[in-house]
Formats: structure tokens, C-alpha cells, sequence
């Protein structure tokens, strides 16, 4: 009995990550491609985002077209992930460098999970330091 709980359980949590890294991937592709419409539906309803110097919490809505017109003035190239970890509170985390035909800019966001699905909290995105 106790090696189907342990079991049961393994496959929960092997099935919890599944799901995190496939929004994970998504998040990743949206950005790759410059796709503010994709990148929003995994945005929670309120997020805080962050473009370059601006920074403050916004509907889904007001955060895509934040977005779409950052995509529309620094076409993307290419998404690097560079460093992942947990949260303090539980919350996994992505850290990446984009490339765009403008420059270099790193990229932070956070996936929390939200009733049935892990959704974007937080959005950076900030002028690179240095070009890599």
C-alpha cells in the first residue's frame, strides 16, 4: 500500500512540473517570436510588469499591448534562458537574455501556480548591462 501512495505521488508531482515547463516553453516561444497575443493569455489578471523603466501592476489587457508595442519597437531574435530556481514562496522563476534587433535585454518572469494552471506574475523586462 504504502509503494502505491509513494507512486501516486511521484506521478502528481512528475505531472506539476510537466505543466509548469509547458507553460514555461510557451512563455519562452511567445517571446521568441514577438507574440504579445500568446505571451498575455498566460498572464494572471493583474500582473506586475516591468518594460525597461516603466514599471507598475496592469490588467492582462493593458500589459499586452505594453508589450506588443516593446515587440513592435525591439523585434525579437532570440530567448535564452540562462538560470531558473524557486521562490521563497514556491513560485518558479526564469532568467534569461533576449536578443532583438535593437540590443540585448534581460528578461525575468515568474510562474505562479493558479487554481488548475501556472500563469505569469511577474514580467521584467530591462536593458542589458552589457551585450553578451
Amino acid at each position: 500500500m504504502n509503494r502505491i501512495v509513494v507512486l501516486f505521488t511521484f506521478l502528481i508531482m512528475a505531472f506539476g512540473v510537466q505543466a509548469q515547463d509547458a507553460v514555461k516553453d510557451k512563455v519562452v516561444e511567445a517571446m521568441k517570436t514577438g507574440n504579445s497575443k500568446v505571451l498575455a493569455t498566460h498572464f494572471i489578471p493583474n500582473i506586475d510588469l516591468t518594460v525597461k523603466e516603466t514599471t507598475d501592476v496592469y490588467s492582462k489587457a493593458q500589459a499586452e499591448q505594453i508589450v506588443r508595442k516593446f515587440f513592435n519597437d525591439n523585434p525579437p531574435v532570440d530567448l535564452v534562458i540562462e538560470h531558473n530556481g524557486v521562490s521563497k514562496v514556491g513560485d518558479k522563476y526564469y532568467i534569461g537574455i533576449l536578443r532583438t534587433t535593437t540590443g540585448y535585454f534581460r528578461v525575468t518572469f515568474f510562474l505562479k501556480k493558479t487554481e488548475a494552471e501556472f500563469q505569469v506574475k511577474q514580467l521584467r523586462i530591462e536593458t542589458s548591462k552589457n551585450d553578451f
